[in-house]
């Protein structure tokens, strides 16, 4: 069942924390209002089905009136026949039987109004009586056309539930990743700020030694001071990284990261390749493609129904009825008037529209919405297709920029240690260490960014793989122990 996929596993085993990513998305998914919501559109889909057992609920019947002059016509208004002449009192019974007659009992007892030959006579009778329908509604198909119509909307609300709660693992492991990179840049930015710093200590004592010129000072103070802001807007950054994740997971308290920038390199090291997934597959485990799919099986259904209004009611008739008279007991069954006590009946009954301009509009338009929902169908599997080669290819990138951003880290800490050392022995200026400094601090951060673009692309392909190269998720998370940010 389509339950199973509600449950959560880990972007990959070796993405940061495992059981941290996985604690986080199994809250949200038991927290977030649009899961939620999507939860009680299922329940109330599920009601629904349960509300067809309705159908064979028994239906009571009573009347009590008076009759003069009836005359009885062909589809003449109101809910009974009286008895002509009589006060007349009826009390009935009907019951759908399967597989498709409705069978009815009833009762009267009637006082007749100037009888021939008496005063008085009170007239009893009962009966049985079953229709059971020959073309619309045989064996009782609008019965199962209710079902099945409650089930494809069962089904649609069970893959929309699946869809939502693919798109919001989805939006978490995006959040996770960029609190990750916001991490990562926060703490780039803090080791500049104190390369910055040791910088400004360093001018002033060659200064104090008469080594530098005071200028040299000055430069240094205003690099370390923008580092200082860049520091602050980075934590910033970072601490708004973290509310984004909490709202997403349905919570107010304030998240922690279990790891450090380190985890975004070491993750990205592990997510260096991709799995092959036929976008077959990918589509029929996704559930934004299911979702269309129970739309269609319900218009489908609609269809049958419309033509199943378009079917004349014929429906044969039969039954059985008692009928007695006592000139002083309402219960008596003397044959005063009746010359037998036991009747029957059989009858065909025809009736049918002159035209059925409804329900060949509403088949019409049932076959419009099928079209309709192929086509969507078509589209969303070619964005499918479209998400997947999109995902290598920016999987593909990442992993070659990494590369590249890796070896221009080594070159950029040997430039930096070189213009310190040369700027320790008064041949170099500040300026020219400041603009070392932030190369490397640049390259630094494209190497964090070059991480979590590729483990981006590889969570944008599972989503569009629709998770199938999950294994299946362990019963119960461990628990996460959490510290402050920063």
């Amino acid at each position: 069942m389509r339950h199973a996929v509600l449950a959560v596993t880990a972007i990959s085993s070796a993405l940061f924390s495992a059981n941290e990513l996985e604690s986080l998305v199994k809250e949200g998914q038991g927290n977030s209002p649009v899961v939620l919501a999507a939860r009680y559109q299922v329940e109330q889909a599920l009601l629904k089905h349960e509300e067809l057992a309705e159908f064979f609920d028994p239906s009571f019947f009573g009347a009590v009136g008076k009759a003069d002059t009836q005359r009885d016509l062909p589809l003449q208004t109101g809910y009974t026949e009286l008895t002509d002449k009589a006060f007349d009192t009826q009390v009935g019974l009907e019951v759908p039987v399967s597989p498709g007659a409705y069978v009815s009992l009833g009762a009267a007892n009637r006082i007749l109004q100037d009888p021939e030959g008496y005063d008085t006579l009170y007239q009893t009778m009962f009966g049985v009586r079953v229709r059971i329908p020959l073309l619309r509604d045989r064996y009782f198909k609008s019965l199962e056309l209710s079902r099945t119509l409650t089930m494809a909307e069962y089904t649609t609300a069970v893959s929309n539930l699946l869809k939502t709660t693919q798109e919001l693992r989805h939006d978490i492991e995006l959040a996770y990743i960029l609190a990750y990179e916001n991490l990562a840049a926060y703490r780039i930015t803090q080791d500049a700020t104190r390369r910055f710093q040791k910088l400004y200590d360093e001018a002033r004592e060659l200064n104090r030694l008469k080594v530098v010129p005071d200028y040299q000072i000055h430069h240094s103070l205003l690099e370390l001071q923008i580092g200082r802001d860049d520091e602050a807007r980075a934590r910033t950054v970072f601490e708004v990284s973290l509310e984004n994740l909490a709202k997403l997971i349905g919570a107010t308290r304030k998240l922690a990261l279990a790891g450090d920038q380190n985890s975004l390199l070491v993750s990205a090291g592990a997510a260096r390749d991709l799995p092959e997934i036929s976008e077959e597959l990918s589509c029929q485990a996704r559930g934004s493609y299911q979702t269309i799919q129970g739309s269609l099986a319900y218009a489908r259904v609609q269809l049958d129904t419309a033509q199943e209004e378009q079917r004349d009611d014929v429906s044969l008739q039969f039954g059985l009825s008692g009928q007695g008279e006592d000139e002083h007991h309402p219960l008596g069954m003397k044959e005063l008037v009746t010359d037998r006590h036991f009747g029957g009946e059989i009858s065909l009954v025809w009736r049918r529209r002159i035209d059925y301009r409804g329900p060949k509009a509403r088949e019409a338009r049932h076959r419009a919405r099928i079209q309709e929902l192929n086509e969507n169908l078509r589209n969303e599997a070619l964005n499918i297709h479209q998400a997947i080669a999109t995902a290598r290819l920016h999987h593909a990138s990442a992993v070659s920029r990494l590369e590249l951003v890796n070896q221009g880290i080594a070159a950029a800490k040997r430039t930096l240690d070189a213009e310190l050392e040369r700027f320790s022995l008064g041949e170099n200026t500040s300026t020219n260490v400041t603009d070392a400094q932030k190369n490397l601090t640049t390259i630094m951060q494209r190497q964090a960014t070059a991480a979590a673009d590729l483990l981006r692309a590889k969570a944008d392909y599972r989503f569009a793989t629709g998770y199938r190269d999950q294994p299946p998720p362990p019963s119960q998370p461990d628990s996460t122990q959490r510290g402050n940010p920063g």
